[in-house]
């Protein structure tokens, strides 16, 4: 997606480049009108008359040629924004854009069930993303924050073997953020895609359902980045090579 070239707001960029190919097309209808009227009255005999329409529709022609352009790389790039209404459409939708990823995955996991106990496309999706770090651990690197509760025991066993592939995959790395009793998780689920695309997704109607959207956006994914590294930055490494925070006197991030 392309910068707004400096203007407050996409939407604003966008009026100013449909007023501008409005005058530049008004210009040109107005410059043609007057090359016709000299066609019939003859008042302007010298050729260098002309040059200015020349150029004008040069720049006529490079304008809409941008515009094309602008038009063909949206459509390349997709919708920006996708809605997910269950957890098999998230998860669903997520795989395919991790499998074209090409050097990082930021994660974060908000579940107090394994992803075993869910949908087959979250099965999928959780089995992806290890496969995916696997093909070249030179270039690429998944790094998942797992939030939990005080206490989890339904999805402790699936932590436990996130915390030993991360000891054998040199490029997966692992840090669990246990909230203290009391302090109710939220919910949030996201990944970050290559520093250009993040996938959101909240559980809701008691942890039963997830909802979310995705957005191809890179200032987007950029604050999602710093999100994220703001979780993995709390959560603290112990001699048992598990991550756990004292969360006690500090507020949870919130996207």
């Amino acid at each position: 997606m392309r910068e707004s070239g400096g203007m407050d707001h996409p939407k604003d960029a966008s009026r100013w480049e449909q007023l501008e190919t409005r005058l530049l097309l008004l210009a040109l209808v107005g410059m043609l009108g007057v090359s016709l009227a000299n066609e019939v009255f003859d008042f302007a005999s010298n050729p260098k008359f002309y040059f200015p329409m020349i150029l004008l529709a040069l720049l006529v022609i490079v304008r809409i040629a941008d515009v094309t352009r602008d038009r063909i790389e949206s459509i390349a790039i997709g919708t920006p924004l996708r809605t997910y209404d269950s957890q098999a459409e998230f998860y669903g939708g997520a795989l395919p854009a991790i499998n074209t990823a090409e050097t990082n995955l930021l994660a974060v996991f908000t579940h107090t069930t394994s992803p075993l106990q869910h949908t087959i496309e979250s099965r999928r999706y959780y089995a992806g993303t290890l496969r995916w770090v696997k093909k070249n651990p030179g270039k690429r690197s998944l790094h998942r924050v797992i939030r939990l509760p005080a206490t989890s025991p339904d999805v402790q066993e699936w932590v436990d073997e996130q915390i030993r592939l991360a000891n054998k995959i040199e490029n997966y790395h692992v840090r669990v953020l246990r909230y203290p009793p009391g302090l109710e998780l939220e919910g949030e689920n996201f990944v970050v895609i290559d520093s250009r695309e993040i996938f959101l997704g909240f559980e809701i109607a008691g942890r039963e359902e997830l909802r979310g959207f995705s957005i191809h956006d890179e200032k987007v994914a950029r604050s999602f980045e710093q999100h994220f590294w703001e979780l993995w930055r709390i959560a603290d490494h112990n001699s048992q090579g598990i991550f756990t925070a004292n969360l006690a006197h500090q507020t949870p991030q919130s996207a």
